[in-house]
């Protein structure tokens, strides 16, 4: 079983990275969905982090994937799906690339769904987050087959 630990958007606080790493210091794995703001990749060092649209400062890239436990993992910030039929074409992305996990970030609110075994996972903001959500994060574990997911709201 894996541990994956995923957050997004946190626009300049950087504290929250390490916050973060501390509550969750078992994971296995951390992924960073862009918008961070650093100015230095030393900040992302221990993340499979990918380059939002406010990164401006940053050499990274705009999808990465993992694979994990037989999950095809791809990770985007996720502001080229829009506002209008996002959720098709975040699933037409991961028909596209082979992918069964999406994970992005970009509209600062959390999502988990599954729709025939492909999973979309949004964490949220740990900053700035809307739509009536909390500043949260997400937990993924991975067990063979098995995927659970589970937003975590921070305090």
């Amino acid at each position: 079983m894996k541990k994956i630990v995923i957050m997004s958007d946190n626009h300049g606080d950087m504290n929250i990275l390490t916050d973060i790493k501390v509550l969750e210091d078992d994971a296995d794995y951390y992924i960073h969905c862009g918008d961070s703001e650093s100015y230095q990749l030393r900040d992302l060092d221990e993340f499979a982090a990918v380059k939002g649209n406010n990164d401006w400062s940053l050499d990274l890239p705009q999808t990465a994937r993992l694979d994990i436990e037989g999950r095809h993992l791809l990770i985007t910030h996720g502001q080229f799906f829009g506002y209008f039929d996002r959720e098709k074409k975040m699933l037409d992305f991961l028909k596209k690339y082979n992918g069964d996990v999406l994970i992005s970030g970009h509209t600062h609110m959390p999502l988990v769904k599954e729709e025939n075994g492909l999973w979309l996972i949004n964490p949220g903001s740990t900053s700035w987050p809307r739509g009536g959500s909390k500043r949260s994060y997400a937990v993924m574990t991975i067990d063979g087959t098995n995927v659970d997911v589970r937003i975590k709201t921070l305090e």
